[in-house]
């Protein structure tokens, strides 16, 4: 059975196409699980869009035991289980705060075919598969439908060990996807991912963002490079932090930001979700805080020449103080945070707590 949470008013025209299954994700330390939420690159990325008040269409397959409440109605495949990940986090905390992990698929939801998309038009779409249920000829036909095609190369690259459903990545020259390459917008890449391609082969074809954790992020396109700086976090879970980099990016995007000034809005909400275990919830004060900035910067910036495929990859006069604004909303939310925690400020309610196995 699937349950979705009700709507009780019309949404504007979706502008941004995603693709990729929900997944149930468990985290286990210790033998111990110490957490179960709902996750897939497509929850993380429609948390953000749905935060930033940007219309999306979301393409995602789930199975029978699926008892999740979301915004969107995915679709059942009722001979399958809902893609499961357990995720492994070891007792060493490496030299930059990170802990390792280890992440298996223990079943996987049935792949989205090209007929499963909408016959419509997008301005963007976005193929994060995180199970391995994107196809080559569904990239595809995601090419034919939108205008610029996002693609996060764990879809991609992602094998799984036949035994334990270890994840495993192989090079991206050597899976069917390579050819489509030329015809995408742009790849977005970790920097432990950046291992299994060539950067400066894939560059010629499409722009390329590696992210790398708290040192932010690298675009890559054509004809130069840009380093986007990173914002400060208390890391709690590194789960979704490259799928909410990628839905802020796509939020700026929408919302006319040349690629420079998109990503450091990647790197803002890639920050905020470190910061918390599973799906994050995002502070309703905060967000508008962010909105307002993002309009503000849209009003400021000046428009440079754009590429082929529709993005302006110069970085705009006022870059850095988008940067500075964007933190100093974050601390101001988090201030106003601990204020109302002292009794100081009254309470205000954040997104709506998603639903575990039926249960709030």
């Amino acid at each position: 059975m699937v349950t979705t949470a009700h709507k009780t008013h019309q949404n504007p025209t979706p502008r941004v196409l995603i693709v990729g299954n929900y997944c149930h994700d468990v985290l286990i330390q210790n033998d111990t699980i110490v957490g179960e939420s709902l996750g897939g690159a497509c929850s993380f990325i429609s948390a953000v869009l749905n935060g930033m008040s940007i219309a999306s269409s979301l393409i995602a397959k789930v199975g029978h035991d699926f008892r999740y409440q979301v915004n969107q109605i995915p679709i059942l495949a009722p001979s399958f289980k809902t893609t499961i990940f357990h995720a492994y986090f070891d007792l060493g905390v490496h030299d930059n705060g990170n802990q390792d992990r280890v992440l298996k698929r223990i079943c996987a939801c049935d792949s989205i075919k090209p007929t499963d998309l909408p016959d419509a038009r997008f301005d963007f779409g976005m193929a994060v598969g995180v199970g391995g249920e994107v196809l080559p000829e569904t990239l595809e036909r995601m090419i034919e439908i939108c205008d610029v095609v996002l693609v996060d190369i764990q879809a991609l690259i992602r094998d799984f060990d036949v035994v334990d459903g270890a994840v495993k990545l192989v090079q991206l020259h050597e899976t069917r996807f390579f050819s489509l390459l030329p015809r995408i917008g742009v790849l977005k890449v970790s920097s432990e991912e950046a291992m299994f391609m060539d950067v400066e082969e894939v560059r010629k074809y499409c722009c390329v963002v590696v992210t790398n954790g708290e040192e932010g992020c690298t675009v890559y396109w054509k004809d130069g490079e840009l380093s986007i700086s990173p914002f400060l976090a208390n890391q709690q879970d590194p789960t979704g932090a490259g799928d909410s980099f990628l839905g802020g990016f796509v939020a700026g995007l929408v919302q006319g930001l040349p690629v420079p000034d998109a990503a450091l809005l990647g790197n803002f909400f890639g920050s905020l979700t470190v910061e918390q275990i599973g799906l994050p919830k995002f502070d309703l004060r905060l967000l508008q805080k962010v909105k307002d900035e993002v309009q503000r910067r849209k009003m400021q910036s000046l428009h440079p020449e754009k590429s082929d495929n529709g993005l302006m990859f110069l970085k705009p006069a006022g870059h850095e103080q988008f940067h500075s604004s964007l933190g100093a909303a974050k601390l101001s939310a988090a201030q106003e945070s601990a204020a109302m925690e002292q009794g100081i400020l009254p309470h205000c309610t954040g997104q709506p707590v998603i639903a575990v196995n039926g249960k709030p």
